[in-house]
C-alpha cells in the first residue's frame, strides 16, 4: 500500500507539471504561430526557383505545427506542398498533399481555402482522366468559392470535363457561355478569354471546322496581353498546342505559311515569350526550305539569331543554330556551316547539363518528401503516446477518489498497456519495413546513375539520351511503387523487363536475357512487395555476369507449380565463391544492400502479414569454382 499511494503522489506531481508547462506554452503560441507563417510565405516566394529549400521550410512547419495543433497553418503547408509537387509534375504525390490538406480543411472554416483546394484536386484528377471525381471537385469548388474569379474557373473546368467525356457539342455551348457576361458572371479578361477561344479552336478542328479554328485561334493570340496582365507558361503552352494542331498534313504549305505568318506578327505585337517566337520562326524556315527558298528561310533564322539571348532556352537555341548550319550547307558554305554547328553542340551539351540538374533536383525533392511521410508516423506514434498518457492520468485521478476501485483500475491499466505495447510493436515493425524498402530506392536509382555516367563519360550522346529516356520511365515506376506496400505482380514485371532492358544496354557485350513466361499462365492476380525481385537480378549482373570473361547468359523464368508462382533468376556468372574471391579486403567487408534488405523485407512480411514466402539460393554447378548461380522465390497464391 505504500508503494501505490508514493505512485499516486508521483502521478499529482506529475499532473502539476503537466498544468504548468501547459500554461508555458500557451504563452509561446502566439510566437510559435508567427514563425509558422513566416516560413510558409519565404517558402511560396522560393517555390519555383528553389522547389528543395522551400519544401524543407514547410517540413519544418508541418513538424511544429503538429505539435501546436496549428490546423489552419498545417492545411496551408499542405496546399503549398502539392503547388509545387505540381509544378515538378509529380501529379500523384502533389494529389496526396492536397488530400491531407483536405483532411484538415474539413475541420475548418475556411470555404475560399477549400473551394481552391478542390478545385487542385480537381485538375489533377482531371489530368489523370477520372472524369467522376474531377467533376465532384469541380462542384464542390464552385459550392464553396466567394470570389468571381474562382468561380469562373471552375465553370470552365466544368467544360473541360464535359470535352474530354467526348461531348463536344455541349463543350462548346459551355465555353461560348462563359464568353458572355452576366449579372452573376462579370466580362473575361483578356487571358481567360484567350484560353477558351484556344480550346473553342480545337474543339472546331475536332469537327473538322478547319475555317472556324483559325477564327478562334487568331481570337485567342490577338487578345493576349502580356503587358497589362501576367500570362503563365502553360497559358502560352495552350496556345502554343492549338497553333501545331492547325499544323496538319492535309493542308498546303502555302496555308501554313500564311498561318504562321498571322501568328508570328500577332506573336510580336503582343509581345509573347522569345522562346514561342522563335518556334515559330524556325517552323516558317522549314516551310521555306521544303520550297527551295532557302535565302527566305535564312532571314527567318536570322531573326531567330537576333531574339537569342540568356533567357531563351537551350533547346531552343541549338534548334536554330542546327538549321542554319543545314541552310549554310546547302548554299555550300560549309566553314559558316561548320561554325553554326559548333554552337548547336555547345548549346546541346548546355541543355544536357540542365536536364540532369533538373532530374538531380527532382531525385534530390523526392528523397525530401519521405521525411514528411515520416512526420507523419512521428506524430501518428506522438498522439498515441500522448493519449495513453491522459488515459493514465485519468485512471489515477479515479483512482484516488475511489480508492475501492483500485484493483479494477489496476487490471484495466495493465491491459490497456499490453495492448498499446504490442500495437506499438506492429507499428514499429511496419516503419522498419518502410525504411527498408525506401533504403533500396537511392541504392537502385544510384547504381542506375553510374551507368549514365558511363555513357557520358564515352561520349556516347544518343545512347545517353535513350537510356536517360528509359531510364526516367523506370525511375517513376520505381517512385510511385515506393509509395505502396504491395503492387500487382503484372506492374512488378513490367518494371523487371525494363530494367533488364537498360542493363543489357551498359553490359550488352557481358551478357544475353530470356525472359520465359509459362504460356499456361494468362494473368497473376496476386499482390507483391514492390522491388523483391530486382536486387537478385541486379546481383547476378553485377557480381556474376560482369566478371565473367566470355559472354554470359541470364535467365528469367515464371513458372506456376500447384498453389505456388515460382519466380527463377539463373545466371552462369563466375558464381559465389569466385566473386568473393575477387572482391578486395575493402568490398570483403561490405554486404550487398539490396539482398541483404530483401531477406529481411521476406522476414518481416511472413511474420506481420502472415505470408510464406521462400527464397533459396544455390550453385549451378556444385563442382566448379566458375559455377553461376540459380535464385528460385516461391510465391504462394492464396
Amino acid at each position: 500500500m505504500k508503494l501505490t499511494i508514493k505512485k499516486y503522489l508521483f502521478l499529482l506531481l506529475c499532473l502539476g507539471s503537466c498544468l504548468l508547462l501547459q500554461a508555458q506554452q500557451k504563452d509561446k503560441a502566439s510566437y510559435k504561430s508567427k514563425k509558422q507563417v513566416s516560413s510558409i510565405v519565404q517558402a511560396r516566394s522560393i517555390r519555383t526557383t528553389d522547389p528543395e529549400r522551400a519544401i524543407k521550410l514547410l517540413e519544418s512547419v508541418l513538424g511544429k505545427g503538429k505539435k501546436s495543433a496549428d490546423n489552419a497553418t498545417k492545411a496551408e503547408a499542405y496546399v503549398l506542398l502539392g503547388n509545387i509537387y505540381e509544378d515538378i509534375g509529380q501529379t500523384k504525390l502533389a494529389l496526396q498533399r492536397y488530400q491531407q490538406a483536405q483532411q484538415l480543411l474539413t475541420r475548418l472554416k475556411l470555404p475560399e481555402l477549400t473551394a481552391t483546394n478542390h478545385y487542385r484536386m480537381g485538375q489533377l484528377y482531371l489530368t489523370l482522366n477520372n472524369l467522376k471525381l474531377a467533376n465532384q471537385n469541380f462542384n464542390t469548388a464552385l459550392g464553396l468559392a466567394q470570389s468571381a474569379a474562382l468561380r469562373l474557373q471552375c465553370r470552365e473546368a466544368l467544360a473541360d470535363v464535359t470535352i474530354q467525356s467526348g461531348d463536344l457539342p455541349e463543350g462548346l455551348r459551355l465555353y461560348n457561355d462563359l464568353l458572355v457576361p452576366s449579372k452573376k458572371s462579370p466580362p473575361l479578361d483578356s487571358l481567360t478569354y484567350a484560353r477558351i477561344e484556344a480550346k473553342k479552336a480545337r474543339i472546331f478542328l475536332r469537327q473538322n471546322n478547319r475555317a472556324q479554328a483559325e477564327a478562334s485561334y487568331l481570337n485567342s493570340i490577338n487578345r493576349v496581353n502580356n503587358k497589362t496582365q501576367k500570362v503563365s507558361k502553360k497559358d502560352y503552352e495552350l496556345i502554343e498546342q492549338t497553333n501545331q494542331a492547325l499544323q496538319t498534313d492535309d493542308v498546303t504549305d502555302s496555308v501554313k505559311i500564311k498561318l504562321s505568318q498571322t501568328s508570328l506578327a500577332a506573336q510580336k505585337k503582343q509581345d509573347f515569350p522569345r522562346d514561342i517566337q522563335i518556334k515559330e520562326n524556325l517552323q516558317l524556315a522549314d516551310l521555306y526550305a521544303e520550297r527551295g527558298e532557302v535565302a527566305t528561310a535564312e532571314s527567318y533564322i536570322l531573326a531567330s539569331e537576333n531574339l537569342i539571348n540568356d533567357a531563351v532556352n537551350p533547346i531552343q537555341k541549338a534548334a536554330v543554330f542546327k538549321k542554319a548550319s543545314e541552310l549554310k550547307s546547302q548554299k555550300g558554305e560549309y566553314e559558316l556551316a561548320l561554325v553554326e554547328y559548333k554552337k548547336y553542340v555547345a548549346e546541346n551539351e548546355v541543355a544536357f547539363q540542365q536536364q540532369q540538374k533538373a532530374l538531380n533536383q527532382q531525385i534530390s525533392i523526392l528523397e525530401t518528401q519521405k521525411n514528411i511521410d515520416l512526420l507523419e508516423k512521428d506524430y501518428e506514434v506522438a498522439e498515441k503516446e500522448d493519449a495513453l498518457f491522459r488515459n493514465q492520468i485519468q485512471i489515477q485521478q479515479l483512482v484516488i477518489g475511489f480508492l475501492s476501485l483500485l484493483l479494477l483500475a489496476a487490471i484495466a491499466a495493465f491491459y490497456f498497456i499490453m495492448k498499446n505495447v504490442k500495437a506499438r510493436r506492429k507499428a514499429n515493425q511496419l516503419l522498419y519495413l518502410k525504411s527498408l524498402r525506401n533504403q533500396m530506392n537511392p541504392h537502385f536509382i544510384f547504381n542506375a546513375l553510374n551507368s549514365v555516367n558511363n555513357f557520358i563519360a564515352k561520349n556516347d550522346e544518343r545512347a545517353a539520351n535513350k537510356f536517360l529516356t528509359d531510364f526516367s520511365k523506370l525511375m517513376r515506376m520505381v517512385l510511385d511503387y515506393s509509395q505502396k506496400d504491395f503492387v500487382s505482380f503484372e506492374e512488378e514485371f513490367q518494371l523487371i523487363e525494363l530494367y533488364l532492358k537498360l542493363e543489357h544496354l551498359r553490359f550488352r557485350d557481358k551478357f544475353d536475357y530470356t525472359i520465359e513466361k509459362d504460356a499456361t499462365i494468362k494473368a497473376v492476380d496476386i499482390d507483391i512487395p514492390p522491388m523483391l525481385i530486382q536486387p537478385f537480378l541486379e546481383n547476378a549482373i553485377w557480381h556474376g555476369l560482369r566478371y565473367k570473361e566470355e559472354k554470359g547468359q541470364l535467365l528469367f523464368s515464371i513458372k506456376q507449380e500447384t498453389d505456388n508462382l515460382i519466380i527463377g533468376i539463373q545466371d552462369n556468372g563466375i558464381g559465389r565463391v569466385k566473386s568473393k574471391l575477387l572482391k578486395t579486403k575493402n568490398q570483403q567487408k561490405y554486404k550487398s544492400t539490396g539482398l541483404n534488405n530483401v531477406q529481411k523485407r521476406i522476414a518481416l512480411i511472413n511474420e506481420i502479414y502472415g505470408k510464406n514466402y521462400t527464397l533459396n539460393i544455390n550453385d549451378l554447378v556444385t563442382d566448379s569454382i566458375d559455377s553461376g548461380t540459380i535464385i528460385e522465390i516461391c510465391i504462394p497464391l492464396n
